[in-house]
């Protein structure tokens, strides 16, 4: 096993709730994936109407994030010249507020940071720039709309 390959156990305040983020091992866990991000861009948001087969997918890192047996979070790194983008990032609803996107964000820069890339890059929605902003993205240009939902593309020096 390789550095980016370790799953990675966080504990989290104030409940104390254990989360581990890991890649994805099988096809079993990869169909969680799809499910997690249909039920938060499909079904919640109305962002896409697919989530399968995705261009990148083949070619990308895929992490989950579990507590307690359960995939409750997602999200993908896309290695691309000397970029590292991130993208899919998502929590199940009813999973939100105990730490599972800080986890995956973490584990995602950490398996960035082992690559000679220069930028970690995403396309944030707007609603959560504080969230990635924590993390040091900074906003370059201006807001778009994908699907009737704003976004901006942020960028973070590694």
């Amino acid at each position: 096993m390789t550095a980016t390959d370790q799953p990675r156990e966080h504990t989290t305040s104030p409940g104390g709730t254990v989360l581990v983020t890991r890649p994805v091992n099988n096809d079993a866990e990869m169909e969680a994936v799809y499910e997690i991000r249909r039920e938060v861009f499909v079904r919640e948001q109305g962002l896409t109407r697919t989530v399968y087969d995705e261009p990148d997918d083949r070619t990308s890192i895929h992490l989950v994030c579990q507590t307690g047996g359960r995939i409750v979070g997602t999200g993908r790194l896309t290695f691309v010249r000397d970029e590292a983008h991130i993208a899919w990032v998502a929590v199940r609803k009813a999973d939100r507020g105990i730490g599972a996107g800080k986890a995956l964000m973490e584990h995602l820069l950490s398996i960035a940071r082992t690559r000679p890339v220069e930028y970690a890059t995403l396309n944030a929605q707007t609603h959560a720039l504080d969230f990635y902003q924590s993390f040091g993205f900074e906003s370059i240009g201006r807001r778009f709309h994908m699907s009737q939902i704003e976004h901006q593309f942020m960028i973070k020096v590694l």
